[in-house]
């Protein structure tokens, strides 16, 4: 029997498919782990094997072999979503036709008022700079307006871009929903992708399959759930939020969902679109400086410092950039450092590497939220992260807070609270 979804898309490795909406049997989570066309092996980014799928790229995955009930089916390839992404341009080309974006956008009254709250206690001055906008109410005029600007007919290799099709024939436009748009710069202050908080996270429906066949969705905000089995529909219904539903038929259960709160943050990305690019291969890696030194920094060049603070979340880095000089005295400055590394996830510190290496750092303070330290997972990379960077010859430190004194360390630093820094070597 074939497996016949648009749960799964093609990957760029042959016979390869992602669980993109369904989940990975091995892990249990959507987004990333892959399944081999036979059914008999899954490639997982989360849980370890004694045999590597792919152990030198950014993002390790761990070969597993299905036997028995745990064999999936076969893959029918004409039944999964097409993967066509252009290969992404060179980090000058997206930098030229970012800036250009920027240009053309505006920021949104309701999206200011968030930067300039006390939540993220932003000035207009550190909005400017860092470029902040909102996403575009109708992004195909954008699209012409940057075509226009550049001069340029084809926007293929821009993540975010694509070709879509009209009633007068073929328009670019831009794929994303309504948000703050993030940019994000590489070590030599080019833009080279963005991140975006959207407005409304959707609910989604998750899965967790005991028997092969059962599918979940939302029809209709926020809880309507559409739940079927083997393409027969066994009920719609509204669902509570965080609660699991256990599906069964006849007394036979044939698996779990969940309903949960959608991501806030997306990939500004256009994978599957026509003529569109994905935001991967490899994915950014966001360097903030504090804005007295991005005022300064010209493009093109690399930015040189010994320390820097690896941690995850663009606006998050952005904001305790500024901190650090205000909190640290000149001479504590010099130890500290004041750039940080915004890394995709913890699981994608890889990335940093090569980057680290052409800054010429020699220390790295490693800077996560406990709840993502505290999660199993996530601290497995965590610790082969600082396995490497010692091998590596790095001086690293932990970088501790107390919790109560904020979440992230931009709560941290905005609540004018400083982190404890135990030293590993």
């Amino acid at each position: 029997m074939f497996f016949m979804s648009r749960d799964m898309r093609k990957t760029k490795i042959k016979d390869w498919y992602e669980f993109y909406q369904l989940a990975c049997p091995v892990c249990g989570k959507t987004g990333g782990c892959m399944q081999h066309k036979d059914g008999e092996m899954v490639a997982c980014i989360r849980i370890e094997s004694e045999k590597y799928f792919s152990k030198n790229s950014s993002l390790p995955s761990y070969l597993h072999f299905l036997k028995g009930e745990k064999k999936r089916r076969k893959i029918d390839s004409s039944k999964v979503a097409e993967y066509m992404g252009e290969k992404k341009k060179q980090d000058s080309i997206l930098n030229t036709v970012y800036s250009a974006m920027l240009d053309c956008l505006e920021l949104d009254d309701s999206h200011y008022d968030h930067l300039t709250s006390a939540e993220r206690n932003l000035s207009d001055e550190q909005i400017r700079l860092r470029g902040y906008r909102s996403f575009p109410d109708q992004p195909w005029n954008i699209a012409k307006d940057i075509q226009d600007i550049l001069g340029v007919d084809d926007l293929s290799g821009i993540p975010g871009f694509y070709l879509g099709e009209g009633k007068y024939g073929q328009y670019w436009s831009i794929n994303g929903m309504k948000g703050i748009l993030i940019p994000f710069r590489n070590h030599k202050n080019e833009i080279v992708g963005f991140q975006y908080r959207i407005d409304n996270p959707p609910n989604v429906a998750t899965i967790k399959e005991r028997k092969q066949g059962l599918r979940a969705k939302v029809i209709q905000q926020p809880n309507l759930v559409q739940v079927s089995y083997e393409g027969t529909i066994l009920f719609e219904k509204e669902l509570e939020l965080g609660k699991t539903e256990t599906i069964s038929v006849d007394s036979d259960i044939l698996g779990w969902v969940t309903l949960k709160k959608g991501n806030r943050y997306y990939w500004l990305s256009s994978a599957n679109k026509k003529k569109g690019t994905g935001s991967g291969d490899p994915a950014p890696v966001h360097v903030s400086v504090p804005s007295e030194k991005l005022k300064n920094w010209k493009t093109g060049e690399v930015l040189k410092t010994r320390t820097v603070w690896l941690s995850e979340g663009p606006l998050k880095t952005d904001i305790s950039a500024d901190y650090i000089p205000k909190l640290f005295d000149p001479e504590e400055l010099v130890v500290v450092g004041d750039v940080l590394l915004a890394l995709p996830g913890v699981n994608s510190w890889r990335l940093s590497l090569p980057i680290m290496k052409e800054m010429g750092v020699e220390e790295v303070n490693l800077c996560f939220d406990a709840d993502v330290v505290n999660n199993p997972y996530v601290r497995n990379h965590l610790m082969e992260c600082v396995k490497e960077l010692k091998a590596e010859g790095y001086h690293v430190n932990m970088v501790i807070w107390n919790q109560n004194d904020g979440k992230g360390i931009d709560d941290l630093f905005i609540n004018s609270k400083i982190p404890h820094f135990k030293k590993l070597f």
